[in-house]
């Protein structure tokens, strides 16, 4: 049986405070504008400088305190490098701004370096596209309107993404800290998230890709509708069954953990118990948004809405591929049919 999750005895860092959570490695967190509230950034020391793993999301809280940072804890040693796990805006938004300000290596895999210079552009996302990839999904004009004008607008809370960077692939080697950490890439939730594993510290900076408490979104954007990500998802997961039982995990966003295999076990779980779902709720022909509505029965924001959205499309196209799920066309509208 794999050990239950615990959550490491560490009192979560204030704003601009670092916390020590293994040799030479320490842990700060950054608000975020949203329900899910912060992410968790990892700062490792070696004698000649710091190394930091994520930046933050580009708002003006965030770089006040990365201001009080520089001024204060991070004074005495430069910062000289930037690994950023992947391409979201909570986790690439702030990277030229930093690099501007301290000159550091930026580092990152070539898919995340790549799709964060494309999502900090203002024309990254065509809103036409993006409108009828919306009415397709069934949710009408108003809410078309409504999700093409918020991706739209997604080049906002990113700093420019460097033009230059150092490139890593999976099983690369790292050296911070004074410890050796291995590339492992995550798929799925981004394009080729890159976590990283100290066998020595027998820890593991997870990114978004193995959360204790909530799952990684996993979506199907208007711009790839035929993607599997879940099926990415998935079998990617698969590449950290071989880490140890009790490894520690350093997530991106709630507390550090044990018991990642458990966690593994409940996303298999979970999946599967949502395509059981999808599949019934698609027993005769319904749209995209209203399997959303049926499978997230809670009230949403209008920013979960579309995260909905997305994530029942990724079970719909997992389906699909497996040949269990068929698509119709009715007046523009795409319909979904358990087959």
């Amino acid at each position: 049986m794999t050990a239950e999750i615990h959550h490491l005895p560490l009192a979560r860092p204030e704003p601009g405070q670092l916390t020590q959570v293994a040799d030479r490695l320490y842990w700060l967190r950054m608000p975020l504008p949203y329900q899910l509230n912060h992410i968790n950034l990892w700062l490792a020391e070696d004698d000649d400088g710091w190394t930091l793993v994520d930046c933050g999301i580009k708002i003006d809280d965030v770089m006040a305190i990365w201001d009080e940072l520089f001024a204060g804890p991070l004074s005495a040693k430069p910062l000289k490098r930037i690994i950023c796990t992947h391409c979201h805006p909570d986790h690439m938004g702030l990277a030229g701004w930093l690099l501007a300000r301290t000159g550091a290596e930026f580092v990152t895999t070539r898919a995340e370096w790549a799709m964060g210079r494309l999502f900090s552009m203002q024309d990254a996302f065509d809103a036409d596209l993006y409108r009828r990839h919306f009415n397709e999904c069934g949710c009408g004009d108003e809410i078309s309107k409504m999700g093409a004008d918020r991706f739209a607008g997604t080049h906002k809370i990113y700093s420019t993404v460097p033009t230059r960077f150092t490139s890593v692939r999976a099983g690369a080697t790292l050296a911070m800290g004074g410890h050796d950490w291995r590339v492992i890439i995550g798929l799925g939730h981004a394009f080729e998230q890159a976590c990283l594993y100290s066998a020595t510290l027998n820890i593991l900076i997870a990114g978004d890709q193995i959360l204790p408490r909530i799952t990684p979104a996993i979506l199907i954007h208007g711009n790839n509708p035929n993607g599997n990500p879940l099926d990415d998802f998935l079998e990617s997961n698969r590449g950290f069954r071989d880490l140890p039982g009790d490894v520690t995990v350093l997530p991106s966003h709630n507390l550090p953990f044990t018991g990642m295999h458990r966690r593994l076990d409940e996303y298999d779980a979970h999946h599967a118990e949502r395509l059981e779902e999808t599949l019934r709720i698609c027993a005769e022909p319904t749209h995209a948004f209203e399997v959303s509505t049926k499978l997230f029965k809670r009230d949403l924001s209008d920013h979960h809405l579309f995260f909905a959205l997305g994530e029942t499309l990724a079970h719909l196209r997992y389906l699909e591929a497996q040949g269990r799920m068929v698509k119709s066309d009715s007046g523009g509208v795409v319909l979904h049919t358990a087959n």
